[in-house]
């Protein structure tokens, strides 16, 4: 049975890793208890959040979350009360090793949240 925690150092390693994921267009920033990995700068510009126990990633593709529900994840819906979290999902207790091991599934999901938060920037900027 999986953990809902991860010690910190996994949680730097899953951020490098996530990272590294991206093809070097996200970067760090750390804010209170969480870890964001951005875009540029400003509001709606978190691709990706890292907080102990959980990973959050923007997925609009039904298709990208069956495929990680069929791989054994449980992506959580967050709540959607506004547009910064409209088609965000939790990954309780994920793990480098569970990013490695279903590494071409976390590309495209990495990939996915990289361009709705593109796709939210007002145009012309």
């Amino acid at each position: 049975m999986k953990s809902n925690h991860f010690p910190s150092q996994d949680c730097n390693a899953v951020v490098d890793r996530i990272m590294g994921l991206s093809d070097g267009v996200l970067s760090m920033a750390k804010n209170g208890g969480y870890i964001a990995l951005k875009i540029g700068t400003g509001p709606n510009s978190d691709a990706v959040t890292v907080r102990e126990g959980r990973v959050s990633f923007f997925i609009r593709s039904t298709g990208t979350l069956n495929r990680a529900r069929a791989e054994g994840f449980a992506p959580a819906l967050v709540d959607a009360s506004g547009l910064s979290n409209k088609d965000k999902y939790r990954f309780p207790g994920l793990r480098l090793s569970d990013i490695d091991g279903h590494e071409a599934l976390f590309r495209e999901i990495v990939r996915d949240s990289i361009s709705t938060i593109l796709d939210r920037r007002p145009k012309g900027k």
